[in-house]
């Protein structure tokens, strides 16, 4: 009887411990299912925030496709006309912002990108914020494109024409040495569209050392059996179709605040002046040089002019046109012998920073030039509207030949024309140089 006693009094325990271990149970199956979800929704978070940077970064590199290392006007109107308009860009002058929003990249995982440009408070930097998106997580970037000035790419050729070139005679395009000849001696020529005639044209046996290259896809060219292109006879090297290469944009006026001699008008008797120092020639003066005259520092001509040298002429810096590309309404004659060289020579005490501006011999837009003497060393760029060399009309070109004019470019008799480029990264003086927008990889963090 005993031992049933203490069973009584144990019944129910089992029940209740039961009950205890299924309570703890469920709250740890609870807790366990309560972590589960977390974790798995900070997983689809992280997910979520790989995409979102990962967006981000992908619209970086959209952005860096069309302005990373392209030629900009450097502003945001030209920021902005790099952009496709898919990507709808929206400037607003008064922030100095450019602005693109929502750009899908992917709709199955709801990933987009916004971007925000603004502009310097110097101009010469864009900061880029590009937000990447995926579902409801963002993450944004931040990095710097930099605008930077460099030399164009026109500069690389001897001869760079907008119009057709006519090479007769012995005429001949060369190289001062065989290392670098095929690019000191190339020639650029754009084309017309529409030309009744050919963009090349080079007969008897004249010569051109390095290639020539047409822009115009539909441009035509003549080689003569005894004509020499790119050292071998025939027109293997003449190339047609290539990329269109930008024309540098003169700028006579940076050259005026350097004319501050004497000024040259029709009442002036020209014996009294042999020596031209820093001079300018007043519009409609018309002058012919008939004896030998030697020009220092800048001889301004303004605009509408016709000037003649006509013996032989000794230029220690440069002749500036101050002509329009868009009304050409100018020349400049040379049937005298030329002898040039730059203003470094001069005394920087009587002529200032000139001599610093070195690159450049002829800065005329509008002007066409005219050669028919003989030269020895040119130091320096020619740039006209329209430009002929005939007779014995030449020498060694530190620099290359632009012609703005649709004309044709002529080169005869015995002209030649010897290239000695620098190699600079920089336009020659006078020249507007070409703004690059580069990307910055050392500004990128993530905000």
């Amino acid at each position: 009887m005993k031992t049933l006693k203490i069973y009584l009094r144990s019944k129910g325990c089992v029940l209740v411990i039961s009950m205890i271990f299924m309570v703890l149970l469920s709250v740890i199956s609870i807790g366990m299912a309560t972590m589960s979800d977390n974790n798995l929704q900070i997983a689809n978070n992280y997910s979520k925030g790989s995409r979102a940077i990962e967006s981000a970064q992908s619209g970086l590199e959209i952005l860096r496709h069309y302005l990373d290392d392209k030629p900009i006007q450097p502003t945001l109107q030209g920021v902005a006309s790099e952009l496709p308009s898919s990507m709808s860009p929206y400037i607003n002058l008064g922030h100095k912002t450019v602005s693109m929003l929502s750009i899908t990249l992917s709709s199955p995982s709801k990933q987009s990108y916004d971007a925000l440009i603004t502009q310097s408070i110097d101009d010469t930097t864009l900061q880029a914020d590009i937000t990447g998106k995926c579902g409801d997580i963002s993450r944004t970037i931040r990095t710097n494109f930099d605008f930077e000035e460099t030399g164009n790419s026109v500069f690389d050729f001897g001869v760079a024409t907008k119009g057709p070139l006519d090479m007769t005679g012995q005429a001949e395009i060369d190289g001062v040495n065989t290392v670098d000849i095929a690019i000191e001696a190339g020639v650029y020529i754009e084309g017309v569209d529409g030309l009744d005639g050919d963009s090349f044209s080079i007969t008897n046996n004249a010569s051109v050392a390095g290639n020539v290259s047409i822009a115009d896809p539909d441009g035509t060219y003549d080689v003569g059996d005894n004509a020499y292109v790119g050292g071998v006879q025939g027109d293997e090297n003449v190339i047609v179709g290539v990329d269109y290469v930008e024309f540098p944009t003169p700028n006579p006026d940076y050259f005026s605040i350097y004319a501050t001699g004497d000024v040259i008008d029709s009442a002036t008797n020209l014996n009294d002046y042999p020596v031209l120092n820093n001079v300018t020639i007043d519009a409609n003066t018309n002058p012919t040089f008939a004896s030998n005259v030697t020009i220092n520092g800048v001889l301004f001509i303004e605009t509408p002019n016709q000037v003649s040298f006509a013996g032989q002429t000794i230029i220690n810096g440069v002749i500036v046109g101050d002509g329009s590309l868009d009304n050409p309404d100018s020349s400049l004659t040379f049937s005298g012998q030329v002898i040039s060289n730059d203003a470094s020579g001069l005394d920087e005490e009587q002529f200032g920073e000139i001599v610093n501006e070195t690159g450049t011999f002829i800065l005329a837009p509008g002007f066409s030039l005219d050669f028919s003497g003989q030269a020895s060393t040119i130091n320096g760029a020619i740039a006209g509207s329209g430009i002929s060399f005939t007779g014995q009309a030449g020498g060694t070109i530190n620099g290359s030949i632009i012609n703005y004019s649709t004309d044709v470019m002529t080169l005869t008799g015995q002209t030649s024309l010897t290239f000695n480029r620098s190699g600079s990264d920089s336009n020659p003086s006078g020249f507007d140089p070409i703004k690059i927008l580069r990307f910055d990889p050392s500004s990128y963090s993530e905000i």
